[in-house]
């Protein structure tokens, strides 16, 4: 099956650098390109509606929501969010924070594993590779279309040279819930020209079928469980939440994986920095291609108690498991690393990269983990979010 490459972000001694034919080059450290997503020539979207609501802020007696007028929403832009809400989560509740569980039904469950054996067995799974190689095996994963360009922190000051340990800044924890429970997926900044966007799984912002929008949503870029900065570039709460109707009515089934896709649009922090101004901005490519080189990050909860941020390099492959998914295996992400990017050249100088999947299920045992296809569906969110 071949040897996967895992380490955890804060003690790994090398980095991984991946290099493949620029289509078009990131922004430097510093620059103003937005990088704004962009409507593609060819781009069509069909039967995949996108809905979009306020983030849902309960009151402190847990079981209704409070709704903001125009003046009040003003003022909670200018205060870095809601008050009640930040002040909800402390360092100490953001510790005992449990990670999300994935919706799927059981017999579903138990089809993916069947899936899987039958997927194995039959000699097609890709060896996942040491470190992301210098191409894709070919041309295939070099064409497509460049959706946003990566962007650097506003407060950038050049370009880095040092490429040993350069990990991500711009992907995070989210946190969800509060008063009285509180869960976490994982989520990473994506550069639109709002510079507020983050992208997560569609479970992160919606519980599936039958369910409701998810509250009190707040995102921490490189939270670090284990300093005692836990919080080193403040807290972006949701100030709107983005996924597909397929999601919203088909949840955790073969016909719902696919589009598990959500977004987030958030408040300035405390000092008053949009997301991608304060932490950077990933790009997004999308294509028709399922196997490439990725960089996976996240937060899960069985490596580090998922209180530090891991990362698995390898090869992606078109899954077996759940139809317009990609997978890949050895990672041995379990729950909490759901809504986690999965980086396409990712650059250990600027730590940002294209953004072409992002955690979503995982089959029994932490065998694999599986995302949705980006495709031009993704793109229409990426730019109904921005709007």
């Amino acid at each position: 099956m071949g040897r996967i490459q895992r380490a955890r972000l804060a003690a790994m001694a090398a980095a991984v650098t991946v290099t493949a034919t620029v289509i078009c080059v990131p922004t430097a450290w510093g620059a103003s390109d937005s990088g704004a997503p962009a409507e593609a020539a060819g781009v069509a979207a069909t039967g995949t509606e996108i809905v979009s609501a306020v983030a849902p802020v309960l009151k402190t007696d847990g079981a209704s929501a409070r709704t903001y007028s125009a003046k009040e929403m003003q003022q909670v832009e200018a205060e870095g969010g809601d008050p009640a809400v930040l002040a909800y989560w402390t360092p100490e509740r953001m510790a005992a924070a449990k990670p999300l569980d994935a919706p799927g039904d059981p017999a579903l469950v138990q089809k993916m594993a069947q899936n899987l054996a039958a997927d194995l067995a039959s000699g097609t799974t890709a060896a996942p590779a040491d470190s992301l190689p210098s191409s894709a095996g070919g041309s295939t994963a070099q064409d497509g279309t460049i959706v946003a360009r990566p962007v650097a922190p506003e407060s950038a000051d050049g370009a880095q040279t040092n490429a040993i340990n350069r990990w991500p800044i711009s992907n995070g924890k989210l946190f969800i819930g509060g008063y009285g429970s509180g869960s976490y997926c994982s989520a990473a900044t994506l550069n639109t020209k709002s510079k507020r966007v983050v992208i997560t799984a569609g479970h992160c912002v919606h519980s599936g079928r039958g369910g409701t929008w998810r509250s009190n949503l707040v995102f921490v870029p490189d939270f670090r469980g284990e300093a005692v900065n836990k919080t080193p570039h403040g807290t972006f709460q949701a100030r709107t939440l983005h996924t597909f109707r397929t999601w919203i009515e088909k949840g955790g089934t073969d016909q719902g994986w696919y589009r598990d896709v959500g977004m987030i649009t958030t408040y300035a922090n405390g000092q008053g920095q949009r997301v991608v101004a304060a932490v950077g901005g990933n790009g997004m490519k999308i294509d028709q291609y399922y196997r490439w080189p990725v960089a996976v990050f996240g937060y899960p909860s069985n490596l580090s108690d998922g209180q530090a941020m891991w990362g698995c390099t390898g090869m992606t492959r078109k899954s077996g498991v759940a139809a317009r998914t990609s997978l890949i295996s050895g990672c041995n992400f379990g729950p909490g690393s759901s809504g986690g990017p999965w980086v396409w050249h990712y650059n250990n100088t600027t730590r940002l990269g294209y953004i072409r999947g992002v955690t979503s299920y995982g089959t029994p045992q932490n065998r694999s983990i599986g995302s949705p296809h980006f495709d031009s569906a993704v793109h229409r969110l990426a730019v109904s979010t921005n709007n």
